[in-house]
C-alpha cells in the first residue's frame, strides 16, 4: 500500500510538472515580442527625407506598446541602415527576413530603393509596408502601399492649377525614377486640360546650383513652376529662384513644413504645395499627434506627410497583426491588410484590397505672408488608387 501510494504522489507531481511546464510555455510565447524590420537610411544623401519617415515610424511603434501592443504582446524594431545605397536595402531586407526573422518590414523611401527591395520580399514571401508618395507604376501583393500615387495627387494637382494658376508649365525635378514619371504623368494630364510644357530641367540628385536653369526659366516665361525637386536641391532652387527675381510661383509635390522652414517665409511664399497631410489638418487625432511629436522629437522640425507616411504604414502594420491570427505568419498578415481600415491623423483612412495601395485625402496648401501653409483646397473623401 505504502509503494502503490508513493507511486501515485510521484506520478501526480510529475503531472502538475508537465502542466506547469508547459502553461510556463504557452505565457512565454503569448508574451513574445513580434519582430518587425525598419528598414531607412539615416545618413547619406536621402538621410534628410528618411529621418521623417523614420520618426513617424518610431512614433507609431512606441503608441502601440504604450497601448498593450499586439494583443498585449509587444512589437520588437530590428533597425537597419542601407545608407541611400538600393543595393544595400535589397542586402539588409535579405537579413532582416532570413536571419533576424522578421514579420514584416516598414520602410524604404525612393522608389530605387523599393524595386531593389521588392524581389527580396516577394522570393521570400515576406512584406514590405512602403510608406513614401511614389509614381504608381507598380503593384505587390508582398508590399502594402500607404503614400500618395498620380491620381490622388498629381492628377488634380494638374487640374487645380490649369484652372486657378495658369496654363503654361515648366517642370523640373531631380534625375530619377519619380520625377521624370510624375513629368510625364504631368504632360498627359496638361494636354487634356489645354495647358502647355514650356521647359523641362532634370538636375542630379543633390545638386544646388541651378543658375543656367533659372536662365531658361526666366527665357520660357512659364505661369508656373512644377517641382519635384528633393532634399538640399529643393531648398536651393526655393532661394535661387526668388534672389534671381522670378515671380511665377513655384507648385510641388514634394516641399513640406520642415523644408519650409529651410527654404525661408520671403523664397517660399505664394508657393502651392498637394500632398495627402498638412500639420494644420483639422480633427481631435491630429491635434494630439501634433502635441505628442512636439514633445518626442526635438530637432526642430515639423509633422509632415513623409512623417505620416511612416506613422500610418505602423498603425496599418499594428491593424493586421492584431487581425491575423498568427501574427508571426506574414501570409496571414497580408491578408489581413484587405479592406483594413484606421483613424489616422490625416482623417479616416483604409487598404484597398484589390491592390494593397491606400485610400488617401488630397489637399492642396498655399504658403501665406507668415509661411504658414493654408489649405485651400481638400477631398472629401478619400480618393481610391489606380495604380
Amino acid at each position: 500500500m505504502k509503494k502503490r501510494l508513493c507511486i501515485l504522489l510521484t506520478c501526480t507531481m510529475l503531472l502538475f510538472g508537465l502542466m506547469a511546464g508547459c502553461g510556463g510555455r504557452q505565457d512565454t510565447a503569448a508574451s513574445k515580442p513580434i519582430k518587425i524590420g525598419v528598414l531607412y537610411s539615416l545618413s547619406g544623401v536621402t538621410s534628410v527625407s528618411e529621418k521623417q519617415l523614420y520618426d513617424g515610424t518610431k512614433l507609431a511603434i512606441e503608441e502601440i506598446n504604450r497601448n498593450g501592443g499586439i494583443n498585449g504582446r509587444k512589437i520588437e524594431t530590428v533597425f537597419a541602415d542601407y545608407a541611400s545605397d538600393p543595393a544595400r536595402a535589397a542586402d539588409k531586407a535579405r537579413k532582416l527576413v532570413l536571419d533576424d526573422k522578421v514579420t514584416a518590414i516598414i520602410g524604404t523611401c525612393s522608389s530605387s530603393a523599393r524595386k531593389a527591395v521588392k524581389p527580396v520580399v516577394e522570393r521570400y514571401r515576406s512584406l514590405l509596408i512602403y510608406p513614401q508618395s511614389y509614381e504608381g507604376q507598380e503593384q505587390s501583393k508582398n508590399i502594402v502601399y500607404v503614400g500618395c500615387i498620380p491620381n490622388q495627387q498629381a492628377e488634380i494637382f494638374v487640374n487645380w492649377l490649369l484652372k486657378n494658376a495658369g496654363k503654361k508649365f515648366f517642370l523640373i525635378g531631380c534625375d530619377f525614377v519619380y520625377p521624370k514619371v510624375e513629368n510625364k504623368l504631368a504632360k498627359t494630364y496638361l494636354q487634356k486640360g489645354g495647358g502647355s510644357v514650356v521647359g523641362e530641367e532634370y538636375v542630379p540628385y543633390g545638386s544646388t546650383d541651378f543658375s543656367s536653369v533659372l536662365n531658361k526659366i526666366k527665357t520660357s516665361d512659364p505661369d508656373l513652376i512644377y517641382s519635384e525637386l528633393t532634399g538640399d536641391s529643393n531648398v536651393a532652387f526655393y532661394k535661387q529662384y526668388s534672389a534671381y527675381g522670378l515671380k511665377a510661383p513655384i507648385a510641388s509635390l514634394t516641399t513640406n513644413e520642415t523644408v519650409l522652414k529651410s527654404i525661408g517665409i520671403s523664397a517660399a511664399k505664394n508657393s502651392y504645395i498637394c500632398v495627402d497631410y498638412f500639420k494644420n489638418v483639422k480633427n481631435p487625432v491630429n491635434r494630439k499627434f501634433v502635441e505628442t511629436y512636439a514633445q518626442k522629437i526635438r530637432d526642430g522640425t515639423e509633422p509632415t506627410y513623409a512623417v505620416m507616411g511612416g506613422y500610418n504604414g505602423a498603425l496599418f502594420l499594428a491593424g493586421a497583426l492584431k487581425k491575423a491570427k498568427n501574427p508571426e505568419d506574414t501570409q496571414q498578415v497580408i491578408a489581413a491588410f484587405r479592406g483594413l481600415k484606421i483613424d489616422s491623423p490625416s482623417g479616416t483612412i483604409s487598404i484597398d484590397g484589390g491592390n494593397n495601395h491606400t485610400n488617401l485625402y488630397c489637399r492642396i496648401g498655399k504658403v501665406d505672408e507668415k509661411g504658414e501653409i493654408n489649405v485651400i483646397y481638400e477631398s472629401k473623401n478619400p480618393i481610391a488608387p489606380k495604380p
